[in-house]
Formats: structure tokens, sequence, C-alpha cells
């Protein structure tokens, strides 16, 4: 196993091969490492050691969560086993990001017996009592009225039962034990817990659980407990065995009806119910996830597989479709002209994101001809290196469609990414989320999204909110195979940072060369010039920087006529990378949160 933790570069060199594996938190001192089932979490090591063949990796956006995955894949289970038990334990730890039982999730699976990539589309509609000017007029507040369907825990259900091979409660049980346990809070929890204050101070269900005894909000140091989620795991899991007589498919069965058809749904349904919310028990039980068939392009020779619309995930592809035929050997990473090309693609990705994608059971979707190479070489004609896009970027198959250029609240967003390998060459790549709030569900500890947000109460537009259509969801892991095997499982969350923070990572290892690790610690750039995905649908006409890009890339970037904005919205980041000829894994976590990678 590798693992490391250093202040500033957080990779280990080992037989050439650099494995990134990091016990960190924000760029404030914090040792953050593997945690003993106490919740406490000792000092970090370093012992660098060469993966081989056969080899297994899970990175994540929290210390407990990447060692829940690897304590499943000891006890031998799959890739998907092990991406579930890590879901539930960022639910339990990160409880602010994700949850398997009221968010909603996009993931890709390769199946290494079959050599297949599929989409798993966990995301569920808006409720059937949806009243759009009823919605408008709150459309800024937070709460239940912004809840849809939870689509999560019927996806992993269906994910444990198709890809699984342990049983419900194995997979449960780190998340069971941190719940029950307590974990620490780290200071990105502290300081997120800060950011959510006033929704835990307002909804006493949320206060009952979260605020410490004294009634402050959780600070570092400070232990938490989760008892009430431990307890709807643990009669989810009663539930599946019981449900074992009668096989290993009729216990998952079981287990999505107790929720979708149960006690879970009708909790959920009261709940939002009496805060004006539109969920009804009939569309919980019509609900149900599904393995779909992902989209994909060629880059170059490598097949790059997104999850597909409602899904935004076609805005990487639109991106790097366009980025593929260009040399970037003339370019260095950071140079004007890398940064610019992307920047000019990811514009003409959003804006057809913008004018196309929405749920393809409402609207049409043209998925074929947006990806053709020849729309991409057309888009590419568009892109000048000496000026640049601005919004509105005319729409070159359809009637444009605009959006007013108005204030919008600031986000930073309620979504965490991951990956798994596992020692039989299956692969995981997830991104799930809740959408911008902490609200528990009564004394059931489940965490509540708030997805509506994300639609549009324009009804020229494609994501325009109507009852039983699912949002334009931002979630979108990707994953690219060379040779027919996994090469690249990547993720940024963000909102409408995720396409392109992926975009800049895919670009940095295949164009450039960089490993996972330093892929991910990357500075970012953030483009808002085109309408951003939550309504009002701002338009900046922006280009914005993290720190550690040069004055003078900056200036140049300028003079072709960039409007540089302040701050960014980089998200949090996860990435491996399997070497195709060794069969050698790179792990990638973020620094910029409490993410840790491990390659054992």
């Amino acid at each position: 196993m590798t693992r490391t933790n250093t202040p500033t570069r957080y990779a280990a060199v080992a037989g050439g091969i650099c494995i990134a594996v990091l016990f960190f938190t924000l760029a404030c001192g914090n040792d953050a490492s593997t945690a003993a089932p106490s919740g406490e979490a000792p000092e970090p090591i370093s012992v660098p050691q060469v993966p081989t063949p056969g080899g297994y990796a899970v990175t994540s956006a929290h210390y407990l969560a990447t060692e829940a995955g690897l304590e499943i894949l000891e006890a031998g289970g799959t890739a998907a086993d092990a991406a579930f038990a890590v879901a539930a334990a960022l639910s339990v730890v990160d409880p602010y990001l994700s949850s398997v039982l009221g968010g909603g999730t996009w993931a890709l699976y390769f199946d290494a017996t079959t050599g297949q990539v599929t989409s798993l589309d966990a995301v569920g509609p808006a409720g059937s009592l949806l009243d759009v000017d009823d919605y408008a007029a709150r459309s800024l507040e937070f709460g239940a009225h912004q809840a849809v369907v939870p689509g999560a825990w019927d996806g992993w259900m269906l994910w444990l039962r198709e890809y699984g091979r342990l049983d419900l409660g194995d997979v449960l049980a780190p998340a069971m034990r941190f719940a029950e346990d307590g974990f620490p809070v780290t200071p990105v929890m502290a300081s997120r817990f800060q950011a959510r204050r006033q929704n835990i101070e307002t909804w006493p269900d949320t206060a009952a659980t979260y605020l410490q005894d004294d009634g402050r909000i959780p600070e570092e140091g400070d232990t938490i407990r989760i008892p009430d989620m431990a307890q709807t795991f643990r009669e989810l899991v009663a539930i599946y065995n019981d449900g074992l007589a009668g096989g290993r498919g009729a216990a998952v069965q079981a287990a999505r009806d107790h929720f979708y058809r149960g006690p879970f749904a009708q909790a959920i349904v009261d709940f939002t119910g009496e805060l004006g919310g539109y969920l009804t028990l009939e569309d919980f039980h019509g609900f149900e996830a599904q393995i779909v068939e992902p989209i994909s392009i060629d880059y170059n020779g490598i097949e790059v597989f997104q999850n597909p619309p409602n899904s935004q995930g076609i805005t990487q592809l639109l991106a790097l479709n366009v980025l593929k035929d260009y040399d970037f050997s003339r370019f260095s990473v950071d140079s004007a002209d890398a940064v610019h090309v992307q920047v000019e693609a990811i514009k003409l990705a959003f804006a057809d994101r913008y004018h196309h994608v929405g749920d393809p059971d409402f609207v049409e979707v043209p998925v074929a001809e947006l990806l053709s190479d020849e729309y991409a070489a057309s888009q590419r004609q568009r892109i000048s290196m000496d000026s640049v896009l601005e919004w509105p970027l005319e729409n070159q198959l359809a009637a444009d469609r605009l959006s007013a250029v108005v204030a919008m609240h600031p986000d930073d967003g309620n979504t965490t990414t991951f990956h798994v390998i596992d020692g039989e060459g299956n692969a995981a790549a997830v991104t799930t989320s809740l959408g911008y709030q902490l609200m528990v569900v009564g004394d059931t500890g489940i965490h509540l999204n708030n997805r509506m947000r994300m639609f549009s109460i324009d009804p020229n537009e494609p994501n325009f909110m109507e009852p039983g259509k699912r949002v334009r969801h931002t979630s979108n892991p990707y994953m690219a195979l060379r040779d027919g095997q996994p090469y690249i499982l990547g993720g940024n969350t963000g909102n409408d940072m995720q396409s392109q923070g992926q975009v800049q990572q895919f670009i940095a290892v295949v164009e450039f060369g960089a490993t996972a690790q330093e892929a991910v610690e990357r500075p970012r750039f953030e483009s808002r010039a085109f309408p951003q995905g939550i309504p009002p649908y701002a338009v900046h006409n922006d280009l914005r920087f993290e720190d550690g890009f040069a004055g003078h890339v900056i200036r140049d970037l300028q003079a072709r006529g960039h409007v540089i904005g302040e701050g960014v919205l980089a998200g949090s980041a996860a990435m491996l990378v399997v070497d195709h000829e060794t069969g050698e894994i790179q792990a990638g976590a973020d620094p910029r949160g409490d993410g840790t990678g491990v390659v054992r």
C-alpha cells in the first residue's frame, strides 16, 4: 500500500510510477488519515510500494469513505460493492454532499467479464403535485418544496444485484459503524457546517442531528454521531436478510420496496407535504432506477464514456470532441494557447447543454448529431486563437434560446465524486449529489435533496420543470478506455465546474502526461460565458482562475478579449489512471478537501 501526506505535492514515486495517495484536508495543516473504528485518525504513514497488475484502488472525498471501500474490496467485494460502501460512508461523514438515502446518483461501471461499460441513472423525477407558479414564487428559498424523488437508494440496490457479490449488511457495515461510534470533525467539515448554519439552526430535525449538546454548530475536534441514520440502515439490512430466503434477488427487491413502497417513502411524503412539497406516494411507487447505455466519443483512440441526458455528461464530450484535433504538442500545459482553446471549446459545449439538454422523455436531445465528428468540426471552426466567443452563442442546430443576465446567489454545491477499481479489473466511476442544503427528515437520518432548484421556470427551455420530469442533472463522472480496458476514471464537483474540471484534468493526463494526482491538484480555470446551471441562469461572460496561473498568461488571455473575473468555483476532483501496459494504477485525490486515494 502507498500513503503519503506532504504539504505541497501529494505524490509518492515508486519504481518510476507516480501513485498519489493522500490523507489531508484543505491547505490548513490538518493531518486527516486513516481512522480506526473508533473514528480517531492515527498518524499518517508513508510506505512506498509499486502496485502489481490485479491491484485495486479507491479514491474519494473523505479518508473514512476510502477506508470503507478498501475494507469491502479486501472482504472479496467487487467494485460495485465497494462503491456502494463508499457512498454509504460519505452519507455519514460528508452528509452535506450526498446521501444514498435521499440523493441522486449518476455512475459508470466497467464489467471486466463482458468488457462493457454501462451507466446508472438513479435520479428521481419532480413530484406529481408540482405547481410551477407556486414553485416560482419560492424558487430561491431552500426547503422541502425543492425535493425530487430520491433515486440513489434504488440505484445502489440495482448495482448490488447486477454487479455485487456481498450482502447488504456487509456493504453498509462501515457506514453503520461510523454513524454509531462517531467520527471526528475536520477543519473542512467545520467550515461546511458553518456555511450551512442557517439550515441547521432553522430546521428542528437537522438541529437535533447536528447541533452539539451545548447548542453549538460542530467545530474541529468535535465528534459526530448519527444514530438515526444507523438505525435506518439496520432496518433496511433486516428487511434484506429476511428476503434472503427467496434468494439474493428477492432480498434486494425487498430492501428496495421497503424504501420506496414502505415507511421511508411515507415519512418523506409526510415531511415534504407539511412543508409545501410536491411528492406523493405514487411518485415513489412508480420510480425505478435504470441501467442504461452510456454515450461516448473517440478521442484519438481513447474511448471516453459519459452518462446520457438527463445528465449534463454530454457537455464534457462535446468539448473534447472539438479539442481532439488540436496539436497540444505545440503548447505547454499552462500556456495561454492551451487555456484559450479549452475555454472556447467549453463555451460551445455549455451553450449546447443550455439549448438542447433536458429529460429525453420530455424533449428531443439530438445526441448523435451533437457528438458527430462533422458537428465537432463545424464548432472548431468557430474558435479563433486571437479573439473570444461571448454569450449569446448562436445555436447551430435549432432556433436560439436566450436567457436574461441576472444576479444569482452564491453556491458551492452539494456533490461528491469517487472511483473504484477492484482486483478483477471491474471499475466504478461515481458522482452523487444532494443539491445544496442540509435537511434531515424526522428521525430517519435521511438527508433530503433539493435538486428541483436546477430546473428552469422558462417553458421555452428544454430543462423547464414539469411534474414527473427529471431535472438536467449536473452529476456526470466519466470513464475512458484504452485498448478496451479502463484508462481514466474521473470526476469534478461544482455544478458547471464539473465538466470544465473534467476537461482540464483529462487534457492534462492525455496531452501533457500528468499523473492522476498532478491533474487533480492543478489550479483550475472557470468560464462563465454561458447561462449557469441554476436558475435564474446568470451569464457573466468572464473567465476566473485559481491561484497558480502565471501573470503573463492571464495578461495574454486578456489581450485576446477574455474578461477576467474574481473568485472561482473549483469544486473537488478525484481520478484513477491505469497504465495500459503494466496495469499499474495512479490515484489522485483533491487537496482542496478531506480526500484520500489509496492503491494496493
